[in-house]
């Protein structure tokens, strides 16, 4: 590809008595200045302030080969797009401003990406969607409030561990079914129900310092054998 000359001087255009004015030309051009939102691009020519154009979301850069549109009418042209980038090694930025609204009314969007995807939402991450899936190898979540609400929730683990402060479970019926349970309480323990009842097939013992059995109406012991003291 021809490389721009050195000097930065106004592009040559052919005069409005031979090109209508609203005719535009296009120029391979190299980027070498940039003052805010507006680059100097170098061409054959001269050279030429340019700024993006609405369709031109990959942000430019200074060295970066594009190619320009400019029109008579005026000395305001556009970067249409870019041909090559002076630093491919670099992050690529697509940007444009306001808000975007990607529509697929008949498509599905895929996303591919072989060293992962980091998404910053600012002041909220909003999804929707009838069926989310995902299959993960490693998921750390750490957020301040969590609220989950829904119908039924399943979950199915190896190995689970739950460490809080301070747990707090309501619940209209409550049942665990477990091959064994062991259950460690180093402070105080209190059980308040309406009626308890509990069923136990071979052994059931108590050990403790001081034994109290209090009954408002009657309390009994039954069993073929038993022994006190």
């Amino acid at each position: 590809m021809r490389q721009p000359h050195a000097t930065l001087h106004k592009a040559q255009r052919p005069s409005n008595d031979e090109h209508p004015m609203s005719l535009a030309h296009l120029h391979h051009a190299r980027l070498v200045m940039c003052d805010g939102n507006r680059y100097a691009a170098l061409t054959d020519h001269g050279a030429q302030w340019v700024r993006p154009a609405a369709g031109c979301l990959l942000q430019p850069a200074i060295g970066d080969w594009v190619l320009i549109s400019c029109s008579d009418s005026d000395d305001q042209g556009y970067i249409l797009t870019i041909l090559e980038r002076a630093t491919p090694d670099t992050p690529a930025e697509i940007a444009m401003p306001g808000d975007l609204h990607l529509s697929l009314p008949d498509g599905r969007l895929t996303l591919n990406a072989s060293q992962g995807i980091g998404v910053n939402a600012g002041a909220a991450l909003d999804v929707a969607s009838q069926q989310l899936s995902a299959s993960l190898q490693h998921a750390t979540v750490a957020c301040q409030t969590l609220h989950i609400t829904g119908d039924t929730a399943q979950s199915h683990w190896q190995t689970r561990t739950t460490v809080s402060n301070q747990t707090l479970d309501v619940a209209t019926r409550h049942e665990i079914h477990a091959q064994h349970s062991v259950r460690r309480v180093n402070g105080h323990e209190e059980i308040s129900v309406q009626s308890l009842r509990q069923l136990v097939e071979d052994d059931w013992s108590v050990c403790a310092n001081t034994v109290d059995l209090t009954a408002r109406d009657r309390a009994s012991v039954q069993g073929d054998s038993v022994q006190l003291g």
